[in-house]
């Protein structure tokens, strides 16, 4: 959070990115995704994988740092208690309004600017980008959360940086949903023991099976790494 509120005293554009698992495989076959992620001011990790997966190559992550636990309601409680204002932006019509109502409740004193749910087409239809764009200018918040969806919100949020001028922009996928309740979230218990990904499958097989597929393929490629990246390194060089 130290982090964060820099960000927003600095007065200068920041995005925050999350991380996890099928996002990091997704980005090995899209150069836009891997380049938001690469040019991002702060990345968490968003899953048990990415804490493990780092271990293996010796980098210590304390915890993952996840949109819906940890990012959007540290920042709401934070923006209350300092005056900073927040906007909501993505999820389906009414969605972020109704979890702006419920945050407002949940940290008195919080300063929502706005809520804008644009349209579907929103990275590839530049009118609708304007306008979106709009509705954040024109109220300049100071702390931004796009709910839009990997990999759209990642490329919105670092193509538009610079035009929204608001000093914090947060990538919060489903965070929103959860939130107002739209979407089911796992029980805390579930959480400390590292088994969201398979309560979120259960309810949503359709819609999550691919995300836990990659899942596995980002184990193999740790894997892989971790073994082959070992034995290049333990080559002899031929000079």
């Amino acid at each position: 959070m130290e982090s964060i509120e820099a960000f927003v005293s600095s007065g200068k554009p920041h995005k925050i990115l999350v991380a996890n698992a099928a996002k990091l495989v997704k980005a090995q076959k899209d150069p836009e995704l891997l380049s938001a992620l690469r040019t991002s001011d702060l990345v968490t990790a968003d899953g048990i994988s990415i804490v493990l997966g780092a271990r293996v190559f010796g980098v210590k992550l304390v915890e993952r740092v996840t949109g819906s636990e940890h990012l959007v309601p540290l920042c709401c409680e934070r923006a209350a208690k300092r005056g900073h204002s927040v906007f909501f932006l993505g999820a389906g019509p009414g969605v972020a309004d109704k979890a702006a109502q419920i945050l407002k409740e949940r940290y008195p004193g919080l300063k929502v600017a706005g809520t804008h749910s644009p349209g579907y087409n929103v990275l590839t239809d530049e009118s609708e980008t304007q306008r979106a764009v709009q509705a954040v200018r024109e109220v300049s918040p100071q702390i931004l959360f796009v709910a839009l969806g990997t990999p759209k919100q990642e490329k919105w949020i670092s193509r538009n940086l610079d035009a929204l001028g608001v000093p914090v922009c947060l990538g919060v996928g489903a965070t929103l949903d959860f939130i107002a309740g739209v979407a089911k979230h796992p029980p805390d218990w579930v959480h400390r023991i590292g088994f969201a990904w398979l309560y979120r499958l259960v309810h949503e097989p359709s819609r999550l099976w691919r995300r836990n597929l990659e899942g596995v393929i980002f184990t193999g490629l740790v894997i892989r790494e971790r073994v082959f990246g070992r034995r290049r390194e333990e080559s002899p060089r031929v000079s």
